[in-house]
């Protein structure tokens, strides 16, 4: 059930960067658990009241070319939003508030531990198999996470344009965070 999850919410995000005419496919890799949230679980109650698409400002949007208003959806248990960039795929953040990272069970090409901001979390290469896109998970809590997946043009093999991309919004985004 999470790797439905978290396929549905990278494959929504590039769904979205279809509908602009720049297609995108995403594919993470399986998580081990490893990562160990800094935050503690009272968070989650902090965590809910928070709108996926107020965790990037108006400027900050901007900053990465996005179309304003992201679009906001909910995807089998991510609350998300949904940014595109006309003409280069777009980015996406979702909060699970009932499953951590560890839980998360992720398939892609390459998956690696990072530190967002005060916060553990897993970068996530290649989600199924898409050249052009990249996600960076968030462990905001141990029963908690966010994640942000930024894809490019569809085709464009970019996927290093995409981690870029995605990391910065997850460094802007995890400012946010309880």
């Amino acid at each position: 059930m999470k790797r439905i999850v978290i396929s549905t919410l990278i494959g929504l995000s590039a769904l979205t960067a279809g509908c602009t005419g720049t297609p995108g496919n995403a594919n993470p890799t399986p998580t081990t658990g490893s990562s160990t949230p800094t935050s503690n679980s009272d968070d989650a109650s902090e965590l809910k009241s928070l709108r996926p698409c107020d965790l990037l400002t108006e400027s900050e949007a901007f900053s990465f070319g996005l179309k304003l208003p992201g679009e906001a959806s909910m995807i089998v248990g991510f609350n998300t939003c949904d940014w595109i960039i006309p003409g280069n795929g777009g980015l996406n953040a979702g909060i699970n508030i009932d499953t951590g990272v560890k839980d998360l069970n992720i398939n892609g090409d390459k998956e690696s531990d990072v530190k967002v901001g005060k916060f553990t979390g897993v970068k996530v290469e290649g989600q199924d198999g898409s050249k052009d896109n990249c996600s960076i998970l968030i462990a905001v809590s141990e029963t908690s996470s966010v994640a942000v997946t930024a894809n490019m043009r569809a085709g464009s093999g970019d996927r290093a344009g995409a981690c870029e991309r995605a990391t910065k919004a997850a460094d802007l985004i995890a400012q946010k965070l309880p």
